[in-house]
């Protein structure tokens, strides 16, 4: 585990280097507005990944299983029995998608500039192809989770983008300036890393190899039961992540998009290694509270909390930093305001909050709030955001994120402090 953990800090540490680089790289080869309609289609494409119901989590949870028990033939129908799902789901979801695609006007949908944008319906058949291809192939990331390998997981993810920004500063070099090339390449290259992962993985693990013999329908039950909960959560929570580009582009410019995208990808740095703290109490909370161990969870907490007070103070020090590191970052090419930058800090520490306690509370396996709240939070962001923004344009956008996702963070926390003094009851307690 120390292991994994030392590791997926390295590699993502990296991550955020390569993550960084690519916006100024990116902006190199596009305009400010075509940079925002290249962020809003692919928050649209981030849609197409959520919809395995929960065959990802599922297939992390029983490999991992099958394999404590030392039923390795299992495993294999498991590996076996995802992937040729996966295939049934994806393929008829991409062709559904480029069928719509032939009847929606995508320029007015996105509210993009036709002569800016030329031939937006042929760019998008080949992104949501490519984005089906990877969709299928990713699910040896769920092996490497189910083998207790998380970090290998974390490098195919980096690999992939790595393999972009080396591509995409090819682009810029060579004077390249095209949003189909961009785009392809931002697309192309996670597809590009999984297909070659899948011989080096199957030849480590080659009991676990997919087969279609080994196919077994009957545990495809188990195996969307255990993530289907999961998947409402992570739905309705892309609702609300996945949908401001769109809101933004269309409320107001695809060049806002970028600017909301920047500010937040500054401040997410702190999400990302915050997760990396946190992620380990899901595991670590299941086990203390199966046996009962009450008191290790209050005390892990007590810690996490610390942890948070440190955030938010590191946080305050890239506020004000923020001018300086955004100049440094992107140049002269962007300016983002202050207020956008102190709203996008406020939103980022309602997220780590509200993280800290959902991960226990996962462990736990009481799930029932937080489906039914993250719900809601998706039913009232989109026209909470759009009131907003008519008032306050993207700094409205912002506000109605933090808003809505503060309804969340306070829930858990209730929650939190109920399972623990054993004051949970009902819907609370499920």
């Amino acid at each position: 585990m120390l292991k994994n953990i030392a590791g997926s800090f390295l590699i993502k540490g990296w991550n955020c280097i390569v993550q960084f680089l690519l916006v100024p790289i990116t902006l190199n080869c596009l305009t400010q507005y075509e940079y925002g309609v290249w962020l809003t289609v692919n928050s649209i494409l981030i849609w197409i990944d959520q919809f395995d119901i929960g065959l990802g989590n599922g297939l992390r949870n029983k490999l991992a299983e099958a394999l404590a028990k030392n039923e390795r033939e299992r495993a294999k129908t498991l590996v076996s029995s995802t992937f040729i799902t996966l295939f049934f789901i994806i393929i008829p979801i991409v062709f559904a998608f480029i069928v719509v695609l032939q009847t929606v006007d995508c320029y007015q949908f996105l509210k993009v500039d036709a002569t800016i944008i030329p031939n937006m319906k042929g760019l998008l058949e080949v992104l949501v192809a490519l984005m089906g291809g990877t969709f299928i192939f990713k699910f040896i990331g769920n092996i490497y989770l189910g083998l207790q390998l998380p970090a290998i997981n974390n490098l195919l993810v980096v690999a992939g983008q790595t393999l972009s920004l080396a591509v995409i500063y090819i682009l810029s070099v060579n004077g390249i300036h095209s949003l189909f090339a961009v785009a392809v390449v931002y697309t192309a290259s996670p597809l590009v890393v999984y297909i070659l992962s899948y011989p080096v993985t199957f030849c480590k693990y080659k009991f676990l190899t997919p087969s279609l013999r080994a196919f077994d329908k009957s545990e495809l039950k188990g195996l969307f039961s255990l993530g289907v909960t999961f998947f409402f959560v992570q739905v309705a929570g892309l609702v609300i992540f996945a949908s401001s580009n769109i809101l933004i582009t269309n409320l107001l410019s695809p060049s806002d998009v970028t600017l909301y995208q920047i500010s937040y990808r500054y401040f997410s740095l702190l999400i990302m290694v915050f997760t990396l703290i946190s992620a380990p109490l899901w595991s670590a909370t299941t086990d203390a509270y199966a046996r009962g161990d009450v008191e290790w969870i209050r005390n892990v907490m007590e810690k996490m909390r610390r942890i948070m007070f440190a955030f938010a103070g590191c946080l305050m020090l890239m506020l004000l930093a923020s001018s300086l590191f955004y100049k440094i970052w992107v140049g002269d090419k962007i300016s983002i305001t202050w207020t956008l930058s102190a709203l996008m800090a406020v939103y980022v520490a309602v997220l780590i909050y509200s993280t800290c306690y959902s991960n226990v509370l996962f462990g736990i396996g009481k799930l029932r709030m937080i489906t039914c709240v993250t719900v809601l939070e998706a039913i009232i962001y989109i026209p909470l955001a759009i009131c907003l923004s008519y008032r306050w344009g993207l700094y409205g956008i912002v506000v109605a994120l933090i808003l809505v996702n503060l309804m969340c963070a306070v829930c858990n926390r209730i929650q939190y402090s109920m399972l623990m003094t054993g004051k949970a009851s009902g819907i609370w307690n499920k």
